[in-house]
């Protein structure tokens, strides 16, 4: 495994801790809701890096592209906030 992959597995971990710790209960059927970010619907975000480490791990890619690797970043300054409580 690269350190890429490594990466992008930590970034799908810490969007699935993410979704975790964020969930809402709805009233209807008692089902849960993960909230959006800025409009974007945390499923997308998830399918978007999974889809990546698919790529990666086929070996259709060994590297990311300039724009896939900024939007990787912005998830996870994003996600990675589950982290912030645990530094404190």
């Amino acid at each position: 495994m690269t350190k890429l992959q490594k990466k992008i597995k930590h970034l799908s971990a810490t969007m699935i801790h993410w979704a975790e710790d964020n969930k809402i209960r709805t009233k209807r059927n008692g089902d849960y809701e993960i909230p959006q970010r800025n409009g974007v619907e945390w499923k997308e975000d998830f399918k978007f890096v999974q889809k990546l480490d698919s790529m990666l791990a086929d070996g259709l890619d060994d590297k990311l592209k300039k724009k896939e690797m900024k939007m990787c970043n912005e998830l996870y300054k994003y996600y990675g906030s589950c982290y912030d409580r645990l530094r404190k």
